[in-house]
């Protein structure tokens, strides 16, 4: 197995006002439970090595649209494309095929397994006898390899790969979630509130490796109330109310200030969000 992106050249960081190519494009997504509209007109993109951030108040429809572009939700109508080829999202399977992973607040860890079973855990390789699964192999030599090889290329730390998550740090065991999610992800990595209830070393850290995957080509929504954490690792902010997508900014170009009134209202929506969350990223005119 290749480890793509997590071994490719780290292109140089400062070309971040160079528009990357758009990866992921959802336009016009709605999503309704019952009566409860929970998406009435949500819009993004995602471009290659753009961190993305995606704001707004609880309600706001963000945790529908994170799930619909994990594919745990079917949306009820709207598009999603992928490198220009529509997609559908219909289950998570579908979204892990097309090389989009994500770490949602639980992080999804085994606390009795070690670092490299739950990076290989659902994944382990084939024993080569019959075709069946050699699960006693989970910790075997060519997984142990690719799990220090994707930790050090993240720079993330750990005891050791082979020591069981239980007793990591709480920044150690997000950084190792992510980890598994940029070994896997292709192209797409989400993150629920990534440095939700991490202290500020441990915050620092994780923003440190949400950097180091914009460096490696990997498009990265982050989904955060932590607006200053936000506005140093993101290229665009996304804001959402009441089911809509209302505005994005380039951070260049607003400030936390401008962003929290979008949020709450202060500051009015823009006229056509929807283009505006779609026909621009880092860097394009009109951004």
């Amino acid at each position: 197995m290749s480890l793509e992106p997590a071994l490719q050249p780290e292109p140089g960081t400062s070309d971040r006002l160079c528009p990357p190519e758009p990866t992921m494009v959802a336009t016009h997504i709605t999503k309704r439970f019952g009566a409860v509209v929970a998406l009435a007109d949500a819009s993004i993109q995602i471009g290659n090595g753009e961190v993305l951030g995606l704001v707004g108040d609880n309600g706001a429809g963000k945790s529908t649209l994170l799930k619909i572009l994990s594919g745990a939700i079917a949306p009820d109508s709207g598009t999603i494309t992928l490198e220009g080829s529509e997609i559908q999202l219909r289950r998570p399977s579908d979204a892990l095929h097309h090389g989009i992973e994500t770490v949602y607040q639980d992080l999804a860890l085994v606390d009795t397994m070690s670092a490299v079973q739950n990076i290989f855990l659902g994944r382990e390789e084939l024993s080569g006898r019959r075709g069946l699964r050699a699960l006693n192999l989970v910790g075997d030599r060519s997984m142990r390899k690719q799990a220090r090889q994707v930790l050090n290329e993240l720079g993330v730390k750990v005891p050791s790969v082979n020591v069981g998550v239980k007793g990591m740090s709480g920044g150690q065991r997000q950084c190792l979630a992510i980890a598994r999610a940029v070994l896997w992800g292709r192209k797409i990595v989400i993150l629920d509130e990534p440095t939700a209830a991490l202290g500020v070393r441990e915050s620092g850290q994780v923003l440190d490796l949400i950097t180091k995957m914009r460096g490696r080509g990997v498009g990265v929504i982050v989904v955060s109330h932590n607006m200053q954490q936000l506005m140093q690792v993101a290229d665009r902010v996304t804001v959402m109310r009441l089911g809509r997508s209302i505005a994005t900014r380039t951070v260049s170009d607003t400030s936390a200030q401008e962003i929290v009134g979008l949020i709450t209202g202060a500051v009015p929506p823009d006229e056509h969000a929807d283009q505006h969350a779609t026909a621009s990223v880092v860097g394009t005119p009109g951004s």
